[in-house]
């Protein structure tokens, strides 16, 4: 998670004290449990009101506070704007026995610094590291399963005989929605992730009704091979590609 990077939205910082000898919450610190939901209850302008917070951590420093988390849309999946995940970050600070927030912004994750340097704290990134590889690897479409009619055999990844088309070529998911990854050109053989519309990729292979694909995620590296339905990707002109700022590797 090397690459998890982040860009500052201009106007949306705060210049509010760091915590210089913070300690970072575990999971089971109920201290945690009650800031995180402070945060997740605290509004920050830019965000839709209905986001939800994923992959949070939370420091104190005596009588201070910090909350930082990526947000997600309802849906589950994380909320991306312009290929660039958002993340909240909650400043609180306790009088007597309740904790206050004093502010909180939003942050867009972009190339140039860890999430560390987000949330102003000099700690390791491994622990978000493997978290978000979690996330990655077990997306909020995991879990669905093949038909029980289906023989997993069926399901093995294999290379089917190409349409001769000139590939691999740059392509976007084309369609809104979810796209479901499929391990072989076969409905029935999900995958259990997804892609959505916008993403780019790497069309290297096609099928009647079936292209195969590669997705690189932009903040984890991680790269996934799969078959989707074909209407759900088109190719990228090269004048587009041009244009844009993809996340492919070659």
């Amino acid at each position: 998670m090397s690459r998890l990077r982040i860009t500052l939205m201009t106007g949306l910082l705060w210049t509010g004290s760091n915590l210089t000898h913070a300690r970072e919450l575990p999971v089971s610190d109920p201290v945690r449990a009650s800031l995180v939901d402070i945060a997740r209850n605290t509004p920050a302008t830019g965000l839709p009101s209905d986001a939800r917070l994923t992959l949070s951590r939370a420091w104190v420093d005596g009588s201070q506070a910090k909350v930082c988390a990526l947000a997600r849309r309802a849906d589950g999946d994380l909320l991306i704007q312009d290929g660039r995940a958002q993340m909240k970050r909650v400043h609180m600070r306790k009088t007597g026995s309740k904790w206050a927030v004093e502010h909180a912004e939003r942050i867009v994750i972009g190339p140039r610094m860890t999430i560390d340097t987000a949330c102003r704290q000099p700690s390791s990134e491994s622990i978000m590291a493997q978290a978000i590889q979690t996330l990655e690897a077990h997306p909020p479409t995991a879990g669905i399963k093949a038909s029980p009619t289906v023989s997993p055999a069926n399901c093995l990844a294999s290379t089917p005989v190409s349409t001769g088309k000139p590939l691999p070529a740059p392509g976007v998911a084309a369609l809104p929605g979810r796209s479901l990854l499929h391990t072989v050109p076969d409905a029935n053989c999900l995958m259990g992730k997804h892609i959505v519309e916008g993403d780019k990729v790497l069309i290297l292979n096609q099928v009647p009704g079936w292209t195969q694909i590669r997705y690189t995620h932009p903040l984890t590296s991680v790269v996934t091979v799969g078959w989707l339905v074909s209407e759900r990707v088109k190719p990228i002109a090269p004048h587009d590609q041009a244009r844009t700022d993809t996340a492919l590797t070659h």
